[in-house]
């Protein structure tokens, strides 16, 4: 139960008449990739926690920039939440022309968790491993595709990493949202994609795809028998996408410490761990300060990455 939390303390008098109406989750994704499938898991559990419906909102679209906008110009009074990914970090770089700040225009709230990817190719592609898959790239010199969830997004960012420390040129490919992608992945009209384990742990479990290495550091219980990129022989390589949550600039500072403990007593719960283990994930914690601290060094390291020419839109 959450309940325990929200108990008595001076401090928190403000937060315990919170929430006493629905709290909107906004996703910036469509249905069925892996921010939907954490925000409802995290809604599912405050909402039986506050007794009150969280409801998960998705706004799909450029980059994430239609949520994000939406959010930051939302009534700073917690009910309004956005959960963002990496793309978040990267589209001050990517997008000039934000009409929102990233940081100023936001309150941190809480880490949910990292979640290791998967480089999968679909079954047309000639290479059973990142060497073959490498080789074959430099063969078909920028005309091999790599599919994502849209510019911004994890699986585009993993891709244009994967692409720059193997030296290689892919064709980037993107859609709106990882379900589309991977259909398309599936069928064969695109060749690879570094996505999310849960988004396509299905494919690959039912033959569909085939792994040939995790970004992960080390190996992952879900796919036991896929190596790690430094295994399969790209040791620099290392990408676990993060998930947290923020609220529009100005949400009272009780609100957002009320916020940040229930989602931490939401990710010790036993089964909300064993869903994220079977996903490949594990819950990350830290304070608002913390988050928003991680936030701006993420925003900084993306910079680079785009400054230097090896991030860019399609």
């Amino acid at each position: 139960m959450i309940a325990p939390l929200l108990a008595a303390g001076p401090a928190q008098a403000a937060a315990q008449a919170y929430p006493t109406r629905t709290v909107r989750l906004v996703i910036p994704f469509p249905p069925g990739g892996a921010a939907d499938t954490f925000g409802r898991i995290v809604a599912d559990k405050l909402g039986a926690g506050w007794k009150q419906s969280v409801l998960v909102e998705n706004r799909p679209g450029a980059g994430g920039q239609i949520a994000t906008e939406y959010v930051a110009k939302s009534a700073p009074d917690g009910y309004t939440l956005l959960l963002v990914t990496v793309g978040h970090a990267v589209n001050p770089s990517l997008y000039p022309r934000l009409r929102y700040d990233t940081e100023r225009d936001f309150t941190p709230v809480a880490m949910l968790a990292t979640l290791p990817s998967v480089l999968a190719v679909n079954a047309g592609v000639p290479a059973n491993s990142l060497a073959e898959l490498i080789a074959l790239a430099r063969q078909r010199d920028g005309k091999l595709t790599f599919a994502s969830a849209g510019n911004a997004s994890t699986s585009h960012i993993a891709g244009a990493q994967f692409a720059s420390l193997a030296h290689i040129n892919l064709m980037h490919v993107p859609y709106k949202g990882a379900p589309p992608a991977l259909a398309d992945l599936v069928g064969g009209q695109v060749d690879l994609m570094i996505d999310p384990v849960v988004s396509s742990l299905g494919y690959i479990k039912g033959g569909k795809l085939r792994a040939l290495a995790v970004t992960s550091g080390k190996r992952l219980p879900a796919l036991p028998d896929v190596p790690t990129m430094a295994e399969a022989g790209l040791p620099e390589y290392r990408f676990s996408p993060w998930f947290l949550v923020v609220a529009p600039a100005g949400v009272p500072a009780d609100i957002v410490l009320q916020i940040n403990r229930d989602l931490a007593a939401v990710q010790a719960m036993s089964d909300v761990r064993q869903r994220f283990a079977t996903l490949g994930a594990e819950p990350a914690g830290g304070s608002p300060a913390e988050v928003g601290a991680f936030l701006h060094k993420e925003i900084e390291r993306y910079a680079k990455m785009v400054r230097s020419g090896k991030l860019a839109v399609e």
